[in-house]
């Protein structure tokens, strides 16, 4: 076998084996919902290469009781503690992923009726920049 035949299957093995791979989901304004719901887990998670872990939560949905993963922002933005049981209310973009659970990705987090915007309203990351060029951090008081 040639190099370049050589080259070419490798790279066609490892183009199939990364098609196969979930891809990256996006903020989808026209696919925002809100949803309120008891935090049954918290975790970080390395969510994107190269980038820090994400903060992402395990809700229970209030009206429905179906599991709802949340991705918040990189753990180093959000700087409020939650805590397992603690109702929340999000405004988000869903995600739907055959054969996965639901998936939501926060542009708003309610806790204890103060918000917390992590996105603009066109679902663009308020941590743009880094930790130290994050200036875009927004808090509103209790609604």
């Amino acid at each position: 076998m040639s190099r370049a035949a050589a080259l070419l299957t490798a790279l066609l093995i490892w183009a199939g084996a990364v098609a196969a791979q979930t891809g990256p989901h996006f903020y989808d304004i026209d696919a925002e919902v809100r949803i309120e719901g008891a935090v049954r887990s918290i975790r970080f998670e390395s969510r994107y290469a190269g980038t820090a872990p994400f903060l992402v939560l395990e809700l229970r949905e209030k009206n429905t009781d179906r599991p709802i993963q949340v991705e918040i922002s990189p753990a180093w933005f959000f700087d409020r503690d939650l805590h397992q049981g603690e109702i929340v209310r999000i405004v988000g973009s869903l995600v739907s992923q055959p054969g996965q659970p639901a998936l939501l990705i926060a542009r708003e987090v309610t806790v204890q009726g103060e918000i917390f915007t992590v996105r603009d309203r066109k679902g663009f990351p308020s941590w743009r920049g880094g930790p130290k060029g994050s200036s875009d951090r927004r808090r509103s008081g209790r609604v």
